[in-house]
């Protein structure tokens, strides 16, 4: 079975650092914690300072092909337990199927957890994948409830599916 845990979540001082970027850009200085309602709308809008933001998820016995998945989101850094055959002896990386289990920690800034909710939220991503993802999020949102109604499919965040194949959820509604 699968874990997953927060390691890291955006406390107070670092939405201060958010907020002192996004003043720095029009001659503002911030002194304080922004409010939550300034914390939903910089992420609604998806200004740069997000990235600032940042968050820390450990991944127990997760699929191989999952870690692969996650790995490809190039503004988070993941560390995935090694599957050489040097390095660990309970298979045969070679032989090894998909779904051999790796731990990993995954490094995430606040813009790019909005980035993967829309790729990795989609009907047209794996469903274990989806699974995993819709965890992160449900623990993003419990420990920032500003996250709310930001970590969505990117059907919900444009209004449109953009997929080369689309699911057909658009034709439903």
């Amino acid at each position: 079975m699968i874990e997953i845990k927060m390691l890291e979540y955006p406390d107070d001082e670092q939405w201060r650092e958010v907020y002192r970027r996004a003043l720095v850009t029009c001659g503002g200085k911030a002194v304080k914690i922004p409010p939550a309602k300034w914390r939903r709308a910089i992420l609604h809008a998806r200004h740069s300072p997000i990235r600032r933001l940042r968050f820390a998820f450990s991944f127990e016995s997760l699929p191989y092909f999952v870690s692969v998945h996650l790995a490809r989101h190039v503004h988070a850094q993941p560390y995935i337990l090694s599957q050489r055959n040097d390095r660990q002896d309970k298979y045969d990386r070679n032989k090894a199927s998909q779904d051999a289990p790796v731990d990993m920690i995954w490094d995430i800034n606040g813009e790019e957890l909005l980035v993967i909710a829309n790729k990795r939220l989609c009907r047209k991503a794996d469903e274990t994948t989806r699974a995993v993802v819709t965890k992160m999020c449900d623990l993003a949102r419990a420990y920032c409830p500003e996250f709310e109604g930001e970590l969505i499919p990117m059907c919900g965040y444009t209004g449109e599916c953009r997929e080369i194949r689309p699911c057909g959820k658009d034709e439903q509604t």
